[in-house]
């Protein structure tokens, strides 16, 4: 994790995140397979809300509180060395947003 101008840096295994504690936002910022974040995505990719942010003393274990009554949360993990979550950089995965249409949809041609 990194500090820099008031912000909290980290990485987890296909997202970087942003924590402006001072104003409580944050920005979840996907990253392509390919590459880091990069400025531009970053530019292009809103500031959020949040009310708390608390992380596992006992794993890389990270929860974001999206509202007042900590019913909507996204619970992720800081990718570290040797991760166990998403093999590394060989990862064939990628973050991908999906609206609630985009998801009605897919559930929608799946059943």
């Amino acid at each position: 994790m990194k500090h820099s101008n008031g912000l909290l840096h980290f990485e987890s295994c296909h997202t970087s995140w942003c924590f402006d504690d001072a104003n409580l936002r944050f920005k979840r910022i996907p990253r392509p397979k390919a590459r880091r974040a990069s400025s531009s995505d970053f530019v292009h990719t809103k500031w959020e809300p949040y009310f708390d942010l608390s992380f596992s003393p006992d794993s890389e274990q990270f929860t974001v509180v999206l509202n007042e009554t900590a019913s909507k949360l996204l619970r992720s993990w800081r990718h570290s060395e040797n991760c166990i979550h998403c093999f590394g950089d060989d990862s064939p995965y990628e973050t991908e947003e999906l609206s609630l249409t985009k998801l009605d949809e897919l559930l929608k041609r799946d059943s």
